[in-house]
């Protein structure tokens, strides 16, 4: 996580000029509409909110909402782009939140950047800051390998956990999840899981 943190602060600039827009990622808008509209009442986390894009796009809809970032630098991104409720540095894997905190949890390509072995920890941390009826949406790429990867849109090598939504579904009914499924997005090999805390 400290490499992943160190890239990111790094290479802020260019992967807020390559992924700044909505209209960058086809269906991503429609994504967003359908967490928002499943949302209750409540704060909504944006885990892993990047240089601010999905966060701008939520508040725009009247969320009220903490992003949480890794990176510092990205955060002070976001806060400058769309002023949100909070901006929080850190880390997946252990949230710095009480148990249900939050009536939503958006994770936009963010669980990808964590070795799979730690996935059901990260699930485990988001269902546990979740309001009972918390709606979870959580995007990921297709495929059953991990490593660093270079290429694509950006210049820096990033790691990226690829799994197979079958698997992902599992595991996020194990920590405790209902109505979890898996749905393919507009962007090639990404798909999204939208979940209920029970």
């Amino acid at each position: 996580m400290s490499i992943t943190r160190t890239i990111y602060d790094r290479h802020a600039d260019e992967y807020a000029a390559s992924t700044g827009r909505l209209d960058q990622f086809p269906g991503l808008d429609v994504e967003l509409d359908r967490f928002f509209d499943a949302l209750p009442d409540g704060v909504v986390l944006d885990l892993g909110c990047g240089a601010g894009r999905d966060s701008e796009h939520l508040a725009q809809r009247g969320a009220t909402l903490v992003a949480g970032d890794l990176s510092g630098r990205l955060l002070r991104m976001t806060r400058a782009r769309c002023a949100p409720f909070g901006a929080v540095q850190l880390d997946l894997l252990s949230l710095p939140f009480r148990a249900g905190t939050f009536a939503g949890v958006w994770a936009c390509g963010s669980v990808l950047h964590v070795p799979a072995r730690h996935h059901p920890r990260a699930f485990g941390e988001i269902h546990r800051v979740l309001l009972p009826g918390g709606v979870a949406a959580i995007s990921l790429k297709e495929g059953d390998h991990e490593d660093w990867v270079r290429g694509g849109r950006l210049s820096f090598p990033r790691w990226f956990s690829l799994r197979r939504p079958t698997t992902v579904v599992a595991e996020l009914e194990a920590v405790g999840f209902t109505s979890v499924r898996a749905l393919p997005s507009g962007r090639g090999t990404w798909f999204v899981v939208e979940a209920l805390r029970g």
